[in-house]
């Protein structure tokens, strides 16, 4: 429940009804006068309608006087939750709901195949850590926003994530005593990189300035199935289709494999060019031509491109992913998570987030001199993916890797080349605050694919015990 604070600059609003159906209590601070967080009073419907999740907060960090709303869900640690670390969790896309996240992969409960409720997920990470799972950018699953304050790319978001977690730490003061983690996967290899750099950097004014209760107690990042660069991602699309190097392949013929063979080349001229000169015209002509390099044959084949071992079934590939969509737009569902009634239907994934990030040039923007950043002022960064993933391959991230431009770039190739371990889950290696592994027998959503060692590595990680048994 609510704790009581000595700060004379912080504010509780009074409790609050809003014109939707729950009673909120709102913080506020006199430094933040564009960001207010909401949190629900009591969630005791969040067990109800996710089996397994215990205690609960949900709500939404309302930004500008109210043209733009985050959407989060907080479920306590089952394990110790006084004293276990905080993880924020966000899904990709970009445009991609959080709530795959929750309850497809990682979260306290799964969704039932035919949408009509939930079971307990005895792998969630919540036996090891509470968890903030977002939607962000707004115009995301049940995030929201005014007509023309949309967001299209991922550093207009950084501001808003840091304002989330002083306020959070209004709320839940004894929560700062806490690490803190930040979690996703896919596109979250460009917007976890993003939110970090700009909490480490805040971090250090705030020490500078004597605001040590502003401080971020950000631990570590964790990204699976990265994109982090075009560059490097995306002719590795032939060599997980076209070779076996995932041990499943080629997936593709012989003669389609040769044709897509000959384009590497010029996908990686322009994608070079793209990345030097990052605006939605070049980008766009570099991703015309490799799309239909890569991307088409692939699709045309109707494969999975989260993973080479299967076709594709229902939205996004999976039909887990239409019966969310199914749970999430029933009306006690989404009175009992505090969904807006702002937030019309829900979509896993919103087409016009995805187009409006491609349109500013987003993701033609590499996250390497920012991951190399953040490796350079000491953070852990563990970078994890499935070896069957197509879309966000292993190949490509161990290229992206092996390329970084950091302090540790030469001692980490070396690691890579020569000390490679393996353990129950996989194939590991690290150099200093830098972890690499490799999941075997899953793809793109490792913590749905492999629960088991997903949960094994996530325990080991917080912990910051090395991969092993």
């Amino acid at each position: 429940m609510w704790e009581q604070h000595d700060d004379a600059t912080d504010t509780r609003l009074p409790t609050e009804s809003t014109s939707d159906y729950h009673h909120y209590v709102t913080f506020a601070l006199p430094d933040l006068p564009d960001h207010t967080l909401r949190v629900r009073q009591t969630d005791s419907g969040l067990n109800d309608y996710c089996e397994g999740a215990g205690n609960g907060y949900t709500g939404y960090l309302s930004v500008e006087r109210g043209t733009k709303h985050f959407y989060f869900a907080y479920f306590e640690s089952r394990n110790d939750p006084m004293n276990d670390p905080l993880v924020m969790w966000i899904n990709g896309g970009p445009g991609c709901s959080s709530t795959t996240g929750w309850l497809m992969e990682l979260g306290s409960c799964r969704v039932k195949l035919d949408g009509s409720g939930t079971t307990k997920n005895d792998y969630a990470w919540t036996e090891a850590a509470s968890i903030v799972f977002l939607d962000q950018p707004v115009g995301v699953g049940f995030s929201y926003a005014e007509p023309g304050a949309e967001v299209d790319r991922t550093e207009a978001a950084a501001e808003d994530i840091l304002a989330f977690w002083r306020l959070w730490y209004r709320a839940f003061p004894r929560h700062q005593q806490l690490p803190l983690h930040f979690a996703g996967e896919s596109y979250a290899g460009k917007y976890i990189p993003t939110f970090a750099a700009h909490i480490i950097e805040e971090n250090e004014l705030a020490i500078k300035q004597s605001r040590n209760k502003d401080l971020i107690p950000l631990a570590s990042v964790l990204i699976g199935n990265g994109i982090y660069d075009n560059l490097h991602q995306a002719t590795s699309a032939w060599d997980i289709a076209c070779t076996n190097v995932t041990g499943s392949g080629p997936v593709l013929n012989e003669t389609v494999c040769s044709t897509m063979e000959t384009k590497v080349a010029r996908c990686e001229y322009l994608l070079k060019a793209a990345e030097t000169f990052p605006d939605s015209y070049i980008g766009g002509a570099a991703a015309d031509f490799c799309d239909e390099a890569f991307m088409q044959p692939y699709v045309d084949a109707n494969l999975n491109p989260y993973d080479v071992t299967k076709r594709c079934k229902g939205e996004l590939c999976y039909e887990i992913e239409d019966a969310i969509s199914t749970y999430l737009n029933k009306p006690e569902v989404r009175k009992a998570f505090g969904v807006s009634k702002h937030v019309k239907h829900f979509t896993g994934c919103s087409n016009k987030v995805f187009q409006g990030f491609y349109k500013s040039g987003d993701p033609y923007i590499a996250s390497a001199p920012l991951v190399a950043s953040i490796l350079d002022s000491g953070l852990r960064v563990l970078n994890y993916v499935g070896t069957l993933d197509w879309i966000c391959n292993f190949v490509g991230n161990e290229r992206f890797l092996n390329a970084l431009p950091w302090s540790g770039q030469a001692g980490y190739r070396h690691q890579a080349a020569n000390n490679q371990t393996a353990w129950s889950g996989g194939l590991t290696w690290q150099y200093k605050n830098l972890v690499y592994t490799r999941i075997w027998g899953a793809g793109h959503m490792v913590p749905y694919d492999q629960p088991e060692a997903s949960l094994k590595m996530v325990k080991q990680w917080l912990a910051e015990k090395p991969f092993n048994g």
